[in-house]
């Protein structure tokens, strides 16, 4: 066993310590969560709820429509809920900062007593006073998982559903590169345990697209930018098409991913404007690019071959400049930004 290990084993021990200790808990993940933020935030709590806590979930955004065939979504509560709750201990979840679950949450939900992080991302800050951050693990699903077994409590059908949605999103269905050996052990227990067919799991998450999606979408394509180079490929969605397509920023959710494999593309961007008239970015990599840092320089983080970040400024101007700075990943010795050919 190696240092890391050991101390994720003696946090592991922490943790249960403190859950064991303390009866009223928040949980909380960031915002526009993904299958594996509502997955560990929802198995915590079914977790801790079987443990006989009193527990309640606080989001910045609702529950996507996607997700909330998953037990207890209606449970997660809006920041404007909060009021004057406190509670003893408060877990966030898949947050690489704690600024991450939005500004309301993280000023206004205050522990009393202990601030748990629970994280993946090699990228994430040490903000709790007690940090389980395994950047080895395939997804925060994953650590609340052996977090649970670490307790010996027996997983049930329903949290074993939600641990499963989210170990299948953040391994990209099992075909991204931290899939391991173990990753598909720990997917086999599940099932198992949960009874449910991988196939529906896999359709209420993918396979529920509404038509003004894929209206957005057709609005989207046509935005496609590559650079000279061919290695990277961009596209964007306004305020404009949201309105024309009656959908929301959730709706590109995945865009980026089919920009990503365009051949020869080693960078895929996509970005939203916001109503706020910020801009929302999610970012791609075949590998040869760390997206994690490149977000990094922007206040956001992630993964190596997948990230995202927020940008306070409008949206041409956020694909410029992230264009920029990815041409010095890609090259270090350019120092200008490349010129772009429509698609």
């Amino acid at each position: 066993m190696n240092t890391s290990q050991m101390v994720d084993m003696q946090n592991y021990s922490t943790l249960l310590t403190l859950f064991d200790r303390y009866h009223n808990f928040a949980l909380s993940t960031h915002i526009n969560p993904d299958g594996d933020a509502i997955g560990s935030e929802l198995s915590l709590y079914l977790f801790l709820t079987r443990l006989g806590k009193s527990v309640k979930m606080f989001n910045t955004d609702a529950v996507p429509a996607n997700y909330r065939f998953l037990p207890f979504w209606e449970s997660i509560e809006s920041a404007r809920s909060i009021g004057t709750y406190r509670p003893e201990v408060l877990v966030v979840l898949d947050a690489s900062t704690l600024e991450r679950i939005g500004k309301t949450l993280s000023k206004t939900l205050s522990p009393t007593q202990s601030l748990i992080n629970i994280d993946h991302h090699a990228t994430a800050e040490a903000f709790g006073d007690v940090n389980l951050i395994v950047p080895s693990a395939s997804s925060t699903s994953e650590i609340v998982y052996k977090l649970i077994k670490s307790h010996q409590t027996p997983i049930d059908k329903a949290c074993a559903l939600c641990l499963y949605t989210g170990l299948m999103f953040d391994t990209g269905c099992f075909r991204y590169s931290n899939t391991t050996a173990e990753t598909h052990q720990i997917a086999a227990e599940l099932i198992e345990i949960g009874g449910f067919a991988p196939d529906e799991v896999y359709r209420n998450v993918y396979e529920q697209v509404p038509v003004t999606k894929m209206h957005l979408l057709s609005e989207v394509l046509r935005t496609l930018q590559i650079t000279d180079d061919g290695k990277i490929a961009s596209v964007y969605a306004t305020q404009t098409m949201f309105r024309k397509t009656r959908t929301t920023a959730d709706a590109v959710e995945g865009v980026v991913n089919q920009i990503q494999a365009i051949k020869g593309v080693e960078v895929a961007l996509c970005a939203s404007e916001m109503a706020d008239r910020s801009t929302k970015v999610s970012l791609r990599s075949q590998g040869g690019v760390d997206v994690s840092q490149l977000a990094a320089e922007f206040e956001g983080g992630g993964h190596a071959r997948a990230a995202g970040c927020r940008i306070v400024m409008p949206y041409l101007l956020a694909i410029a400049t992230l264009v920029q700075t990815a041409q010095r990943y890609i090259d270090p010795r350019h120092v200008g930004q490349g010129d772009c050919q429509k698609g």
